[in-house]
């Protein structure tokens, strides 16, 4: 399966703060002077053609000073050398996706942050959670809700999602062919599953027995590059840089993004927002085996780091929306306090290995019930205060 997304091109702020383009310092362009028979108007004219600035060179958007570098260290293998160590799992970056994708964009030369990439994209406020069933699901940006165009749009990048079987054969050759390429034009690929267990994690480098090497949260592959023992089960490949959408409609858009990801009651199998929070509770009351053990978890676990980076990224933008600015501040300390509900709520959040050969006890299960719905009305009065500053 296929989806090819195109950013729009938007004029681009000037005051990006990016570093210029190309060389350290312009060319200086060639003066041709006319002979002068006058002395003392020569020496004038040089003067001044010392002192002159250097006719600047033309700024170029693109491309950005990359850090990423191809190396080729034997016939029909290529590994990207310079780009950051993912942090991995408690370190307050828990979306896979967004993590892999900022580490990504900093070599390729256009950095956002971990807290941006949240925000703008809707997913520091996005719950969702699968109505028929327990999904580890619930907090990837691909499935449900996908937040993937708007995110892609402030990012700047033209991107392709592919879903591809390994007993796909013309298709899965076809998918090979395109990290490779996408690899030896020095752009990394955002690949789900590549190292097992289940999460995203970032493509680096292939060999000419065909096997990637890997990025990855998982069995550590941190900072080093791991030979992929994982098929992957969703791929993200950056085409084309394009000009990031303007600053202003990018933070707006966010902030209409979190009020109608809260207010909307569904999207396809995914309960959203309010919803999402009954949604989850009654699961917790129905739950009659350990299955849901893992994905309660895991959901649990990602709306902390997500309701974390809601509040620091509204901090970090409220300057920019004026007298509205005072309403994102407040919500700000209303998914602060949420946070600190759910960190007190998570002692009663059971994980696998403390309950190996039984059923928590439906005590624990109200607890987190109740957690959750404490947490829920502290979004309601967080998205009332984001509807004031729209």
């Amino acid at each position: 399966m296929t989806h090819r997304h195109s950013t729009a091109r938007l004029s681009r702020r000037c005051d990006t703060g990016e570093p210029p383009n190309g060389p350290a310092h312009a060319k200086r362009p060639r003066r041709v002077m006319r002979r002068i028979a006058i002395v003392p108007a020569l020496f004038v004219l040089l003067r001044l053609a010392a002192c002159a600035s250097p006719s600047p060179k033309p700024v170029e958007l693109l491309p950005e000073r990359a850090r990423i570098t191809r190396i080729s260290e034997q016939p029909g293998s290529v590994r990207l050398d310079g780009l950051s160590p993912l942090v991995g799992f408690a370190h307050g970056k828990d979306c896979t996706f967004i993590h892999c994708l900022e580490v990504v964009t900093e070599g390729l030369g256009r950095p956002f942050g971990y807290d941006e990439l949240m925000g703008v994209s809707g997913m520091a406020f996005r719950l969702q959670f699968r109505v028929d069933r327990w999904d580890v699901g619930n907090s990837d940006p691909l499935v449900g809700e996908s937040n993937l165009d708007l995110l892609f749009e402030a990012v700047g990048w033209e991107y392709e999602v592919r879903i591809v079987r390994r007993d796909q054969m013309s298709e899965a050759a076809a998918l090979r062919g395109q990290i490779a390429q996408s690899l030896d034009r020095s752009v990394p690929v955002l690949a789900a599953n590549i190292i097992r267990p289940e999460d995203w994690g970032i493509v680096v480098g292939y060999r000419a027995d065909q096997q990637w090497l890997c990025r990855s949260y998982n069995n550590g592959a941190l900072s080093t590059d791991a030979v992929a023992n994982g098929w992957p089960t969703a791929v993200v490949l950056l085409n084309r840089r394009t000009a990031p959408a303007a600053r202003q409609n990018v933070l707006r858009a966010s902030i209409r993004q979190a009020v109608d990801l809260f207010q909307r009651r569904q999207s396809g199998r995914y309960a959203l927002g309010s919803q999402a929070f009954d949604a989850w509770s009654r699961g917790l009351r129905s739950a009659s085996d350990r299955s849901y053990l893992h994905p309660n978890a895991w959901t649990y676990v990602c709306l902390m780091d997500a309701r974390a980076a809601a509040a620091r990224y509204l901090r970090s933008i409220a300057r920019e929306f004026g007298a509205q600015g005072k309403h994102l501040e407040a919500a700000a300390i209303i998914y602060e306090e949420e946070l600190r509900i759910l960190r007190e709520g998570y002692r009663y959040v059971p994980s696998e290995s403390s309950f190996p050969d039984s059923m928590p006890p439906q005590e624990m299960r109200d607890r987190q019930i109740d957690t959750l719905q404490r947490a829920k009305s502290h979004e309601e009065q967080a998205i009332a205060e984001l509807e004031r500053a729209m």
